[in-house]
């Protein structure tokens, strides 16, 4: 019993949310189903309501789809966290389209009844997502929250499946080691560097922003437990600062030039003398 309520739950959310398939709701979902969201206090109970309900979420987000990332049964009760994606392009809570593409998490708890959905509680973050689209929110706002949440996803909190959602297809990474196109490109300089240092954290220091233009001081910290290009692993804990330039159009980051302290970086590991400390030795 447990496994079929769980994809009875799972066929909802992935394929009716996720792919607008409405068929999914008809055949999950009682017709009397009661139906609690704090975003949407005023979905009436049902599966119809619920179809139109995800209609219009499609409307808001064609490309909408939906992951779950953890599935719990019990009794009569499916506890889902799920992950939603997709960029708005029509009108959403009152707000005209902006294009630009979101992602939230959130948590669902069904009660189900003779194989149907009878009742469904959700809860999730309608802050975030706001905040993502930028509404309430002036465009230099709106572009400096983004490149502070990839880097805090991304980076900090060690999310590189979310680059694609943060970076263009096309977009150009300049470093002092080369340059990369796109989130595929992105990825591979990200596992480099979080290879080598699995620890790493980024501190923003300073953040400014002048039109699409977003300019970060960091400073990182990490200690390396990997291979970084030819030098192999110290076991060494780093501090070194940077800077970096990005580009934001239309919610998403279509170019980057970072510039870091490689000299001292290299220093810190032991890759190059610290001629500074020689000079200071020879005194």
């Amino acid at each position: 019993m447990f496994e079929e309520n769980k994809e009875i739950c799972r066929r909802l959310l992935e394929q009716g949310y996720g792919k607008g398939d409405l068929k999914a709701v008809e055949e999950t979902v009682s017709t009397k189903c009661r139906l609690h969201d704090p975003a949407f206090p005023d979905l009436q109970p049902g599966s119809d309501n619920l179809k139109q309900h995800i209609r219009g979420l499609r409307d808001a987000f064609p490309n909408l789809s939906c992951s779950c990332d953890d599935v719990i049964a019990e009794r009569d009760e499916v506890v889902i966290h799920w992950t939603c994606r997709g960029a708005q392009r029509g009108e959403f809570m009152g707000h005209a389209a902006t294009n630009r593409s979101a992602l939230v998490t959130g948590t669902s708890i069904f009660r189900l009844a003779n194989g149907r959905i009878a009742e469904l509680w959700s809860d999730w973050n309608v802050q975030s997502l706001l905040d993502q689209l930028g509404m309430g929110m002036t465009g230099q706002e709106a572009n400096k929250a983004l490149v502070s949440r990839f880097l805090e996803e991304v980076w900090n909190r060690r999310k590189p499946n979310l680059i694609d959602q943060f970076v263009s297809e096309d977009c150009i990474r300049t470093t002092p080691t080369g340059t990369v196109k796109g989130a595929s490109g992105y990825r591979k300089d990200y596992d480099a560097f979080a290879t080598a240092f699995p620890n790493l954290h980024l501190k923003i220091e300073e953040i400014t922003c002048d039109a699409e233009r977003v300019v970060v001081r960091f400073t990182a910290t990490g200690t390396q437990e990997g291979r970084l290009r030819d030098q192999v692993a110290t076991g060494r804990s780093v501090t070194f600062s940077g800077l970096s330039l990005y580009r934001v159009v239309q919610g998403k980051i279509v170019e980057q030039h970072l510039a870091y302290d490689q000299l001292g970086l290299l220093q810190q590991l032991g890759a190059v003398q610290d001629t500074s400390k020689s000079a200071r030795g020879t005194r």
